[in-house]
């Protein structure tokens, strides 16, 4: 990157500007475009501009954008409206702005006007880029480390107009401390004492201090081109302006291009227009701004600072949903010719204020509820084989009557389960002993059913053998009558044959 960059400044001493060329064209030629995002350098692309230092002449300079006659004419057009608005009799809305009526041609001007404000915007953005980039190679061999400790590049253009050509950067911390933090003013004093910079020659201070008039020139033209948008905001985007108000509308106009381009970006979108990327020195501790991370304009929307800090991303993505239908409502409105409102606006407004409200409310206390009305009259209930078998099986056991009675004129103790009335009852008795009495088990009927006779056959299928003496049902030979005498009868036979009082020694050997 550093090779390709030193090339392109190369290429800056040999291409002279041409009168027909725009300042875009002059720029891309001259090969000092660099970055479109408008946001501060990263310390990459600082770098590797400081180092090409050497490489670039200081007499040749690149075609400036306050020079362009496009934007020349167009803020002689802005201040020539701003001269008829102010000889005008105005009255103010709710949001102190002009709301007096104008003709059909007066608002298509002005809207011609504002279109062409927000690209000079984006145009006068990428401008203050690289001159940040020039100031950063320009003030390199004074303070290297300066240029990384601060990024954003009115911190910067402030801080060296404070230091200048002063080696002690100590001796200008009181005045370092009206635009710095205190972490930033102990980290820039470490590097100065360190650092491995030389003063700048009487020729070198004077082309840094140009640059710094010239960035100066460029923010205080970018301040008239955003209050210029804020002014008319109202009669354009009337909603848009009701809901988050007119200076972060223009703020989002400028850096989308217009109303048509905002209402076609989707809500998860808006809510990251204007988010600031992260880099070394904001996770260090030496952000420049306190954006919150992943969240751009719309975090400093009145909305989302009336909310507490754990609130306030829930309250930018409803904010975000709610602006993406305002400003495609006033787009509508626009293209149609329809008479623009702010009512759908404030009703978003109050919606979302009724809704964070809502939020912020402590949650309720659970109620206790008293219990219902027993309901002591007796149901009647259906009889029959089922409720019967139901009673059956659910009964109160004999352990648990005896469990239940009391004895009278009983002795109980003082201490422990007894004196709160947990007792055995009857079971810890003399008379508790008529549990040992022999008591008549019923037996539960069982039902007839298909499911019941198998269940039957199953069980006593396999309890067949020469001792029983039953009707089996089996599967295969149907009715089986087993004879308890047959086995007995086997066994008779077998002790006459060996053991009775006629058999004797017979010989093992062949009959002759």
């Amino acid at each position: 990157m550093a090779d390709a960059l030193l090339d392109d400044l190369d290429d800056l001493s040999d291409v002279e500007p041409e009168e027909e060329q725009t300042f875009e064209e002059k720029v891309e030629n001259n090969g000092t475009g660099g970055d479109d995002n408008g946001g501060a350098p990263d310390a990459a692309s600082t770098s590797s501009a400081s180092h090409a230092a050497d490489a670039v002449p200081t007499k040749q300079r690149r075609p400036r954008l306050l020079d362009d006659a496009s934007l020349k004419s167009h803020l002689s057009s802005v201040r020539a409206v701003k001269s008829e608005d102010d000889q005008k009799p105005s009255s103010a809305n709710n949001y102190g702005h002009d709301t007096t009526t104008t003709t059909k041609e007066e608002d298509e001007h002005q809207h011609v006007l504002i279109l062409a404000s927000n690209r000079h915007l984006v145009s006068l953005g990428h401008e203050i880029h690289r001159t940040h980039l020039e100031l950063c190679r320009q003030y390199h061999p004074k303070f290297p480390e300066l240029e990384e400790l601060l990024t954003d590049p009115f911190q910067y253009r402030a801080a060296i107009g404070i230091i200048q050509n002063e080696m002690d950067v100590t001796k200008a911390n009181e005045e370092l401390n009206e635009i710095l933090s205190s972490n930033q003013i102990i980290t820039i004093s470490v590097a100065g004492s360190t650092t491995s910079g030389r003063p700048l020659a009487d020729e070198e201070l004077n082309a840094v201090n140009q640059t710094c008039a010239y960035l100066d020139e460029l923010k205080s033209t970018q301040n008239e081109l955003t209050t210029f948008v804020e002014s008319r905001m109202e009669r354009w985007a009337p909603s848009v302006c009701a809901l988050i108000g007119p200076a972060l509308a223009a703020q989002l106009l400028a850096s989308t291009g217009g109303l048509a381009e905002l209402s076609k970006i989707p809500a998860c979108n808006l809510q990251l227009l204007g988010k600031n990327k992260s880099t070394s020195a904001s996770r260090g501790g030496m952000a420049t701004q306190t954006r919150t991370q992943h969240a751009g304009y719309l975090i400093e929307c009145d909305l989302v600072q009336s909310t507490p800090n754990y609130l306030k991303m829930k309250a930018v993505k409803a904010v975000a949903g709610k602006l993406a239908l305002a400003a495609r409502t006033d787009h509508v409105n626009v293209e149609s010719g329809r008479k623009r409102t702010p009512d759908v606006g404030r009703m978003f407004h109050e919606q979302l204020r009724a809704k964070f409200g809502k939020w912020e409310e402590p949650d309720k206390a659970q109620v206790v509820k008293a219990l219902p009305k027993p309901d002591l009259t007796t149901k009647k209930r259906r009889g029959g084989k089922r409720i019967r078998r139901m009673k059956e099986r659910f009964e109160e056991t004999e352990m648990m009557k005896q469990a239940n009675r009391r004895a009278f004129s009983a002795e109980s103790g003082e201490y422990g389960d007894d004196a709160m009335g947990i007792t055995l009852g009857m079971l810890d008795t003399k008379e508790g002993g008529a549990m040992r009495n022999t008591v008549e088990k019923r037996k539960m009927k069982q039902a007839n059913t298909k499911a019941s006779r198998k269940r039957a056959v199953q069980m006593s299928s396999g309890a067949t053998n020469g001792l029983a003496s039953s009707m089996v049902f089996t599967p295969v030979q149907g009715l089986e009558l087993v004879n308890p005498d047959a086995n007995r009868e086997r066994v008779r036979q077998a002790n006459a044959k060996w053991f009775s009082e006629d058999a004797g020694f017979q010989s093992a050997l062949p009959k002759k």
